[in-house]
């Protein structure tokens, strides 16, 4: 099974799928909306990797594809979490021999619109017909971490 992660300080995505696209397992970590304080952060990123560790217990995955970081403001506070939390889990899915991918949101846009500077409305769109859904994702990271899950499916 394939995993895509985009890791964000207020939200977090996950997408599982089979190497058929068939989705297992998606959804949101981190929906809370107020900002955390230090102390949330790390007792957030325990929580998370006890939630993976669950995960990769309950499904065999072979990859896990996570979406490299980029931050239009720099906040100290905010890339100090997201960098944590990425070391955090790759050093989970390292300890459970998982191949790791990453990818940039300009690569996740290109490789799957075509171009690195879609629109997030039709990165959603695409995710929707390469998965057969009858809906748009509610948010356009759970359409990234779909999409990041096809990616690292594809390339090899």
């Amino acid at each position: 099974m394939i995993l895509g992660i985009d890791p964000g300080v207020r939200k977090l995505w996950y997408a599982l799928i089979k190497p058929d696209n068939t989705i297992v397992d998606a959804g949101i970590l981190l929906q809370d909306q107020k900002s955390p304080t230090r102390e949330d952060q790390f007792t957030r990123i325990i929580q998370i990797y006890d939630f993976f560790e669950k995960l990769i217990k309950k499904h065999k995955i072979q990859t896990m594809c996570m979406e490299k970081l980029f931050f239009t403001k720099f906040n100290q506070n905010n890339a100090e979490f997201v960098y944590g939390l990425r070391g955090t889990l790759m050093m989970l899915f390292l300890k459970h021999n998982i191949k790791i991918k990453e990818l940039t949101p300009i690569e996740v846009k290109k490789y799957i619109t075509g171009t690195g500077k879609a629109e997030k409305h039709l990165v959603q769109k695409m995710v929707m017909k390469i998965f057969g859904l009858q809906e748009m994702p509610e948010y356009n990271d759970a359409a990234d971490a779909l999409a990041m899950a096809y990616i690292a499916n594809k390339i090899k």
